[in-house]
Parts: structure tokens; sequence; C-alpha cells
């Protein structure tokens, strides 16, 4: 697959992971989905920074849409093979790589061959100003517990965002012999984070950096993800938009509506 002139990988997700259980050098994978090529589509500084990955993996169903588009299949027809024919969309245009699934099978592999974690999360909330912040500041100071009770076996170094240099980062990787690192402190800002850290380390350095997103809080249980069957039919925005829909609509408008009409207009 290839959106705004940057290159998705379309191989097999079992592939995939081995390619980067056990890496050989450092490897910066990033996982695009409609939101951040929408972004990228008007931000040349971002599209330049997801350009630096060594993966860009594709992250969400819409892309399949996005893909079948450039091959001028109209937009509903595409929904439908989205919807009915998924298993032919894999084998043509490769598998999903969601953040999500990406996340839960790296800790689960670095627990059991026990390799070292690095998560960056994002800033450390000290004086809450409303009832979100509160939550998020009350889930913050019981991070280092919540990974004991889900993985309990698993080292997990938690640095919050700004607190440590991307110098001191490296230092930290490099000291600790870090394999993973994980950034989910927001869009173009980890992106931009992690290419810092990564100046910083030896070309040689075994370590693998992926941007996430929400995905530990899914993995964490701070938050519930759609049920199979709406992953399955590719309708993940859906559910989300059902459940938060003051929070999500801009966020899936900007998905399921605009990605579909900048890949059409950049296709002619």
């Amino acid at each position: 697959m290839q959106f705004l002139w940057l290159d998705i990988y379309n191989g097999r997700y079992s592939e995939f992971m081995e390619s980067i259980k056990n890496p050989i050098k450092k490897i910066l994978v990033f996982t695009p989905n409609p939101e951040m090529l929408v972004r990228a589509n008007s931000d040349v500084e971002f599209l330049d920074i997801l350009k630096k990955a060594d993966y860009n993996t594709p992250d969400a169903n819409w892309l399949y849409v996005g893909s079948m588009i450039q091959e001028e299949i109209g937009f509903l027809r595409a929904c439908f093979i989205l919807l009915f024919a998924k298993k032919k969309l894999r084998v043509q245009y490769g598998d999903l790589i969601k953040g999500s699934d990406l996340t839960r099978d790296l800790f689960a592999y670095a627990e059991e061959s026990g390799q070292r974690v690095l998560m960056i999360d994002n800033y450390r909330i000290t004086t809450p100003t409303n009832p979100f912040e509160v939550e998020k500041m009350r889930i913050q100071s019981d991070l280092p517990n919540l990974f004991k009770m889900r993985f309990p076996s698993l080292d997990v170094t938690l640095v919050f965002d700004w607190e440590k240099t991307p110098e001191q980062i490296a230092e930290l990787i490099i000291a600790n012999n870090i394999s993973y690192l994980f950034s989910c402190i927001g869009m173009k800002i980890q992106e931009k984070r992690l290419i810092e850290i990564f100046a910083h380390l030896p070309k040689a350095q075994r370590v693998v950096w992926l941007w996430v997103g929400a995905s530990i809080d899914f993995l964490l249980w701070l938050q519930r993800r759609a049920p199979r069957v709406f992953q399955s039919l590719g309708l993940e925005w859906f559910y989300r938009l059902i459940m938060e829909p003051r929070r999500r609509w801009r966020r899936i408008y900007t998905a399921v509506i605009e990605f579909p009409m900048i890949v059409k207009n950049i296709d002619r």
C-alpha cells in the first residue's frame, strides 16, 4: 500500500512479528491510521517524519478502503468488499498490523523471553483541573502496579514525557539493555520524540521503537476495546462513535469521510 507517497508495509503479520522480535539493529516503527495520513496530507513536516520510519504498518481497516479507491473502485463498493470479502483484501494488500495487537503480542513476548521494555507516557498530571485529569492522575500514580498485575514477570521502566531529555532516555536504554520502547504521547509529538532519542543511540543498538496510541490503555484494561464482532467487520470506529459520540465524532469524520475524499482527489 502507498498513500501520499508513503510506503505502508503490506506483508503478513506473523512475518513482521518475527522481524522485530530479535532485532539486529535499532528499528523505528510507526502505525499510521487514516487520521494520521489526513494530518500528513497538510503537514509536510509530519509526512517527512513518517518517512523516516523503518516500517509504517497499516493500523486500520479504512486503509483497505483507501487502497481500493486508488484503484478506482467506488466508495460504496469498497465498503461492501471490506465487510464481506476481507480475506481477499488481506491477500491483496497484506494483513493489518494494529497497534493494539502489536503492543499486546510484544509485551507478551518480552515477558516470556525476559526482555526489557521502556514506556514513554504523556506528561505527568500533578494538579488536575477537570474530572478527566483527576482520573488520569489516579491511573498514572498506579501504572507500575497495573503493569505488575497484568504482566507479573515483565521488566517495565516508565518515563513521563519531558521528565528526561532525549539524550537521557537514550542513555537509559543503553544502560538497561532495553529491547522495546513504546510511546503514547500524542500524534506527531511522539514520532518527533522517538526520532530525537533515536539520534542519540548507536546504529547497532538492538531496540525496537513503536508508537502505540491508546493501546496501553486497552492492554491494562483502562479502556474497553471494541468487541471482536466489530473488529472483524472493520467497524471498531463505529463502536467508539456509539460509546463516546461527543469525544469521537470529529476523529471518526476525519477517518471515514475526509480520508477517502483526500485519497480520491490525489489519485486524480
